[in-house]
């Protein structure tokens, strides 16, 4: 049994090695037959068969070609690294009008726009002529000018392609970049060059000559309006390069130098998009450009408003934690921060001040003198000013729980340190400060509603006053005995802040930051 199982196993190596040898014998006939068509080849000057050697011929081929687009190399590799170029081949397709209308989607048009527009009305306007911008640009068009790019592509990977390397192996005195230098070739093996020769025919093997090079050649001129390459050169450089592919001697010759009788070449085609990028691109410009603007005009109504509520707002005092301050170190991590700083500042502002001296005092005098027709009336008051009361030391609160020492704290300074090296952490560090403003928010979002409240019985308060016959306060007389300040001037300018920190407040809650002035 042993013995027929070894016998078996003999069999089976026996057979392997029998379909090595076919195989390699198959390859050997292969190599003889590239040497044979190698020899017959009119580019047969380009190897000597029996040393493998790539002779001088082959050098002086690549030499003629580095001579004729050598000057190009500088200007197109650095075209490949510019932005801007894609840009240029997609306009160069456009009308007048068009390039008009791009015109006016630009950052500085758009600002400049907004000088005479709301920025609420721009933004309707330029989403038209996105919109009309894109309706341009239908499937054939961009089709064709994605063509039209990647076929400047294939040009630029030839033009750029590393013929230096590959001469400097048969002259190693040639200086890079000469191109009136004499070059003194000499042969080298052919699995030296090998390799350039591979990368070569992924490059020339993309050369159809049937492609609309002259537009593309046309384009790269333009750009910087100077002829960076010749149409006629380039015609002439097309037909040796199809004539070269259609010999496919450099094919032969890797196969034969490598041993390597099946290797094929894989020509670089590239297949890029431009069209939905550049549109992409103007997109987010003319949106950057409006969300500037909104910005630009929330901030001066904030700050007008701000003056109007407390005067000089530099000498507010900011929250010692929940600060823009604090925001530069998240900002410098791309971390999203803290996002309601500015409008917790002021309602803290307008709690400590205006609310204790100048709101609570009247309102108070109405809850505890007056003889209110609806008592209930009474009651709903008196308990919006409770939450109200309690609100400055709940935003102080809340400001001392991101201290260091505190729960959300320690989690944020662990989150921070560690986002630098785990992208996990921002994340982890992005979702606490989502419930932190979100506290913010809730806050701010409450007070204003209580704020709302008292306001609504102030302005009761002013409409009962100006009226013959009162019907909601029943004690007036009572009330203005009882205090030396006139009690309608006092609640006319209670009521303009109240109704000017809500304004203030539904700003920063808008997301066009628009002000819309509705009176509660």
């Amino acid at each position: 049994m042993a013995l027929f199982f070894f016998e078996k196993l003999q069999a089976l190596f026996s057979q392997l090695r029998g379909q090595k040898t076919k195989r390699e014998v198959e390859r050997k006939k292969l190599l003889t037959m590239m040497a044979h068509d190698i020899s017959q080849s009119r580019y047969k000057k380009f190897l000597k068969i029996k040393t493998e050697e790539a002779e001088v011929e082959m050098a002086k081929f690549f030499f003629d070609i580095y001579k004729s687009i050598g000057k190009a190399q500088v200007f197109l590799q650095k075209t490949m690294q510019v932005p801007q170029f894609k840009a240029y081949v997609v306009e160069s397709f456009m009308n007048e009008k068009l390039l008009g209308m791009i015109e006016t989607l630009t950052a500085e048009a758009i600002t400049e726009r907004g000088k005479t527009m709301r920025p609420e009305m721009l933004g309707v306007q330029i989403k038209k002529e996105l919109a009309a911008l894109s309706e341009a640009f239908d499937l054939n068009v961009i089709k064709h000018i994605d063509k039209s790019y990647n076929i400047i592509l294939r040009l630029i990977n030839f033009v750029i392609f590393n013929y230096y390397d590959l001469l400097v192996r048969f002259d190693n005195n040639m200086p890079e970049n000469d191109f009136d230098y004499q070059p003194q070739f000499t042969k080298t093996l052919g699995e030296k060059i090998s390799g350039n020769l591979k990368d070569f025919m992924e490059v020339a093997y993309a050369m159809d000559i049937d492609l609309d090079w002259k537009r593309a050649i046309k384009i790269i001129n333009a750009y910087k309006n100077v002829e960076i390459i010749s149409i006629e050169q380039w015609n002439k450089l097309l037909v040796k390069l199809q004539d070269v592919q259609s010999s496919s001697i450099f094919l032969l010759i890797v196969r034969f130098v490598e041993k390597s009788p099946v290797w094929q070449v894989k020509p670089t085609i590239p297949k890029e998009h431009i069209v939905e990028a550049w549109l992409e691109e103007r997109r987010l410009e003319a949106q950057e450009a409006l969300e500037k603007l909104l910005a630009m005009r929330k901030n001066s109504v904030v700050s007008a408003i701000a003056t109007q509520i407390f005067g000089d707002v530099e000498m507010i005092d900011k929250l010692t934690n929940y600060t823009d301050e604090a925001n530069e170190l998240y900002f410098a991590r791309k971390l999203n921060g803290y996002t309601h700083t500015i409008e917790l500042r002021y309602l803290r502002a307008f709690m400590q001040t205006i609310f204790k001296n100048d709101v609570y005092p009247i309102v108070d005098l109405f809850l505890v003198k007056g003889q209110w027709a609806n008592h209930p009336l009474s009651q709903h008051m008196s308990e919006a000013v409770h939450l109200i009361s309690a609100i400055l030391r709940k935003i102080n609160a809340f400001d001392r729980s991101l201290a260091l020492s505190t729960e959300y704290g320690d989690k944020l300074r662990l989150y921070i340190a560690k986002s630098e090296r785990e992208k996990s952490y921002i994340k982890y560090s992005n979702n606490l400060f989502k419930t932190i403003n979100n506290e913010a928010q809730d806050i701010i979002s409450s007070t204003g509603q209580s704020l709302i409240v008292i306001g609504r019985y102030i302005k009761a308060f002013i409409d009962d006053k100006q009226q013959k016959k009162y019907e909601f306060i029943l004690n007036w007389k009572e009330l203005e005995a009882s205090t030396e300040v006139d009690i309608l001037v006092t609640l006319q300018n209670c009521y303009k802040k109240i109704y000017d920190i809500i304004r203030l407040l539904q700003i920063f809650s808008n997301p066009s930051g628009s002000d819309s002035k509705n009176k509660e």
